[in-house]
């Protein structure tokens, strides 16, 4: 037979289990967890501004962040910090293209994607540069 006692520590393991299993849906950046705020850590000071989608697309980056070589780790920092440094007219502009882009046909979307790419190694130093015209 069960002891009330142990029915209520059995509870409030579940209850504990089921907090860490069900994350807050719109976390603020103090209920993240270490290691998530280390992988979001250029997002910090705009964290509490995303939408609770937004939040979550990021929050699922972090297992898979975890996977990825150094090198990959340190790409992905990168384009995290890139897009944080953006201004809100530009991430606006860019989502805007980004859904042009995929209201194309795909054989105009791909030849979109080879310009873009093209002008990105073009532009970038250290990048290998077309030598194709």
């Amino acid at each position: 037979m069960i002891k009330p006692s142990q029915c209520l520590a059995l509870l409030m393991m579940l209850a504990a289990l089921q907090a860490q299993a069900s994350p807050p849906p719109n976390p603020r950046w103090e209920q993240l967890s270490s290691e998530q705020q280390s992988v979001l850590s250029v997002l910090g000071s705009d964290w509490d501004r995303y939408s609770p989608d937004k939040k979550q697309d990021l929050l699922n980056l972090v297992p898979a962040y975890q996977k990825l070589g150094p090198a990959e780790q340190i790409n992905l920092q990168q384009k995290l910090k890139a897009w944080a440094d953006l201004s809100q007219q530009q991430r606006d502009e860019i989502r805007a293209n980004w859904k042009k882009l995929q209201s194309l046909p795909n054989k105009e979307r791909s030849q979109a994607i080879a310009r873009l790419k093209q002008n990105t190694d073009a532009s970038m130093p250290g990048r290998a540069r077309s030598t194709h015209h």
